[in-house]
């Protein structure tokens, strides 16, 4: 964890312009809506247009996705690879990173459909999947097992910093929001609009920051599997 926040702390300056287009990105559907007029219920009909917008956030989210990735683990092993490297490598990795992330989720919802216990092992032990494909390379059936085999024998101990995790990213959200609010107190009673642009840009700031947050626990977290898999393979049998 400790390393996780230290990755953070050094890559958040360069990472949070990019993780910040990802939140505008994904806000543009939403905006397409409410600049038409549409509904924006979930069930509501949605026309060819947000589709359209829908797919390309999601891609443009998932490409600042793994790009965010990349330029952390340049970072944790001391590389200086140029941007446009990096940015070139996720456009590369994009169709295999939407293809993990989209069998992943698959097998974690069979698993929870047909037995509880295989859904839930399965949504801790892939958890690591992309990062090992943005570190190691390969396929995705390749990540997805090198992912398994790390956190074979150490599921408690990933959902353990799994669990913390995600609760510090709940708790930083919290104190955001609360912080948002007494600003608003704090400035004398201001109006609606006002107080939901307070809360809006405050929303997107941490929205921007917890992107990083998670791909810099989760770059600690494959290191450490390493570390512990190396030790394993190193004890004679």
């Amino acid at each position: 964890m400790d390393a996780g926040f230290l990755l953070f702390k050094r890559t958040l300056p360069a990472c949070l312009p990019w993780s910040l287009l990802a939140v505008m990105a994904g806000n543009l559907p939403s905006a397409y809506q409410l600049l038409t007029g549409q509904s924006l219920t979930l069930w509501s009909p949605k026309d060819l247009a947000w589709w359209a917008l829908m797919l390309a956030s999601a891609a443009a989210s998932l490409w600042v996705w793994t790009f965010i990735v990349l330029r952390q683990l340049g970072v944790a092993r001391g590389e200086r690879r140029p941007l446009a490297a990096d940015a070139l490598l996720a456009c590369r990795r994009l169709p295999q990173s939407l293809a993990l992330i989209l069998g992943a989720a698959l097998a974690v919802t069979v698993g929870l459909l047909l037995l509880v216990v295989p859904g839930a092992y399965l949504s801790v032990a892939l958890w690591p999947s992309l990062t090992v494909l943005m570190a190691e390379g390969g396929g995705v059936r390749s990540a997805a097992d090198r992912a398994l085999q790390l956190v074979r024998g150490q599921w408690w101990h990933t959902a353990t910093i799994l669990g913390v995790a995600t609760s510090a990213l709940l708790a930083l959200y919290v104190v955001g929001v609360l912080v948002a609010l007494a600003f608003t107190q704090l400035g004398g009673g201001l109006d609606r609009s006002s107080a939901t642009l307070a809360l809006g840009i405050a929303s997107a700031l941490l929205a921007g920051a917890f992107q990083p947050l998670l791909t810099a626990l989760g770059i600690a977290q494959y290191a450490d599997l390493l570390r512990r898999a190396e030790g394993r393979a190193a004890v004679p049998a």
